[in-house]
């Protein structure tokens, strides 16, 4: 007969994995283009100025190798809503209210990395991101340290971006 001392199973406690450390990549600078697009959207006008930073990567932590040499485009982005004034004394046309920044702080995306380069991109304030867009056009900042989680099927989180005119500690 058996007892339900015997009929027990026995739990076994799974240990947590350790957090993954982040990724690094390391790129240098070689162009910078920018582009802006203004659009209707429901009841007002929306805009979106993009600079797209293209580098080639230089070292990586882990060492990927396949990567290195590879170009990687990282698009900073930056949008704004207008709304519609129904103010009948406004004068001017077209209605437009004052612009609204759409997001209010950065919004950091993913990071594409496969056999043909790669591809970043970030939703930046408009107070960060009009200033970072002149220094990358005139050439100032150099570097750009791209950190992320672990890459599956070529994707991974984006965790920061560190532009400088220096080269960065070694990844």
């Amino acid at each position: 007969m058996e007892t339900a001392r015997t009929t027990k199973k026995k739990q076994v406690r799974k240990r947590k994995a350790p957090p993954e450390p982040e990724h690094t990549l390391l790129a240098t600078v070689k162009s910078v283009t920018v582009s802006y697009y203004v659009g209707n959207h429901g009841n007002g006008i929306s805009d979106e100025a993009i600079t797209d930073v293209l580098c080639d990567i230089v070292a990586m932590t882990p060492d990927m190798p396949k990567h290195l040499g590879k170009e990687v485009t990282c698009s900073l982005m930056c949008s704004r809503q207008y709304g519609r004034i129904d103010d009948p004394n406004e004068k001017g046309w077209p209605r437009v209210g004052k612009g609204q920044a759409v997001p209010e702080m950065p919004f950091l995306l993913n990071i594409r990395l496969g056999r043909d380069g790669g591809l970043c991109s970030a939703y930046l304030p408009e107070a960060a991101y009009w200033p970072l867009q002149a220094d990358l056009k005139i050439g100032r900042l150099k570097f750009i340290e791209l950190k992320f989680m672990r890459p599956r099927h070529g994707y991974a989180d984006l965790t920061s971006i560190y532009f400088s005119e220096t080269l960065p500690k070694k990844p």
